[in-house]
């Protein structure tokens, strides 16, 4: 008998910090940053504004194949699923998915997340 793996819980990227080592997550982000040599993202969402703004590195090494170069560009919002990883100081993540998020309507999704958030706990 086969078990299927655990699904991902929709956050937003600051919430990530209260998120525990290897939790599977899905959350969306803006490039700040792609660091080439370590196949890394820096995704920021500065949202709420009235918070410092959390930068998420997501560690893009095994899905790097499946990446479109758009996609890594400084400005470009993608969706990420993947599983958070110990903290030594940043919020780190290993992506297990990365995909475009093409047009986003961010109040909707902002508003979305936190209901949905709020009607799980």
């Amino acid at each position: 008998m086969s078990t299927a793996p655990p699904p991902s819980k929709l956050v937003l990227l600051g919430d990530l910090t209260h998120c525990e080592a290897g939790q599977k997550v899905r959350f969306l982000g803006c490039v700040e940053e792609y660091v080439a040599r370590d196949a890394v993202l820096r995704l920021k969402h500065n949202y709420p504004p009235s918070k410092k703004p959390v930068i998420a590195c997501v560690d893009a090494s095994i899905v790097l194949e499946t990446i479109k170069r758009h996609e890594l560009e400084v400005g470009a919002w993608i969706n990420v699923i993947g599983y958070v990883q110990p903290r030594k100081k940043d919020v780190c993540v290993q992506a297990i998915a990365v995909w475009d998020a093409v047009i986003v309507d961010l109040e909707t999704y902002q508003r979305a997340v936190e209901a949905r958030s709020k009607s799980e706990t």
